[in-house]
């Protein structure tokens, strides 16, 4: 398993064990279907900022890096490129 997929992985856990989101598929598309709202979406952001040690920047923050397990890892992967 890749570190890209690790990352995904747990990105996945995060969602379905944490913010207790199921998912029908990881191409879902959380937030045109409804299942990250904006108070999801700010949880999913702390989970993801204590469990991978990255900042996230609400500032910058483009909301089509959130739209599936795959781009919420990318993102995190991007994130953690400049500490690795």
């Amino acid at each position: 398993m890749t570190q890209l997929e690790r990352i995904r992985h747990e990105v996945g856990r995060i969602i379905t064990e944490e913010l207790n989101i199921e998912l029908h598929s990881t191409d879902s598309d959380l937030i045109d279907t409804g299942l990250l709202d904006s108070l999801s979406l700010v949880e999913m952001l702390t989970h993801l900022e204590q469990r991978f040690g990255i900042p996230v920047d609400l500032g910058s923050l483009e909301l089509d890096n959130l739209r599936t397990i795959s781009r919420i890892g990318d993102f995190v992967a991007s994130e953690l490129a400049p500490h690795a």
